[in-house]
């Protein structure tokens, strides 16, 4: 009797501990993917937010930096615009929807089109100096699938007026389309200022080489 009280309490205490395995599991399993994907987002973002700060110090002080992405996830550079993505389980950001990170916003931004002075071919935005950022610094979350999302960020640099002065200011990134992925390096090299005077008005562009190895 007392063997098969000791067999049924050790089946007992089999089942519950397979009970708790089981229900942490089944909880704990999709919160901790849940902080990993948050986490990583959160990183995302605050590497694009270096990578910004890096360009506009090389672009205003001139000389070289270089920074080594840190995250998962894949560079491109297109010759104009920084973009990067990466695939997650989950997303803080609402889907479909561009969101504005910095402090300029597309809404309030003006166009130059190849009908306005000066004109612009292809169609451009530009915002105000002292008052907008020279970056727009935008993130999208697509959904691919079930518990599938891709994330873009994208650093879009933007032209600059000053009304008062009629000296308009931009960085203008150059180089080669490339991209890279972790551990690769992008490296951002001052190549001068070039100007342009165009009906009256003269534009600074602080051209800033981009390039990933």
């Amino acid at each position: 009797m007392k063997g098969q009280t000791e067999v049924l309490s050790a089946v007992l205490l089999s089942g519950i501990l397979i009970g708790v395995v089981g229900s942490v599991y089944f909880w704990g399993i999709p919160l901790i993917q849940k902080n990993k994907d948050n986490s990583l987002l959160e990183s995302s973002e605050t590497f694009m937010t270096t990578l910004d700060e890096k360009i506009k110090f090389v672009a205003n002080n001139g000389g070289r930096d270089k920074v080594v992405i840190n995250v998962p996830s894949i560079v491109r550079f297109d010759g104009q615009s920084l973009e990067l993505s990466l695939e997650t389980e989950g997303t803080i950001y609402a889907v479909d929807a561009p969101i504005q990170l910095g402090r300029t916003s597309s809404s309030n931004l003006k166009w130059c089109t190849p009908n306005t002075q000066p004109a612009c071919d292809p169609p451009s935005p530009y915002g105000s100096w002292g008052i907008d950022d020279p970056v727009l610094f935008t993130v999208k979350s697509t959904e691919i699938s079930q518990n599938s999302y891709t994330t873009y960020y994208t650093l879009d640099y933007i032209e600059l007026r000053n009304d008062n002065t009629l000296r308009d200011y931009k960085i203008e990134l150059t180089g080669s389309g490339t991209s890279g992925g972790f551990e690769k390096t992008i490296v951002i090299e001052n190549q001068g200022d070039s100007t342009t005077v165009r009906n009256g008005r003269t534009l600074i562009s602080s051209v800033v080489k981009i390039s990933i190895v």
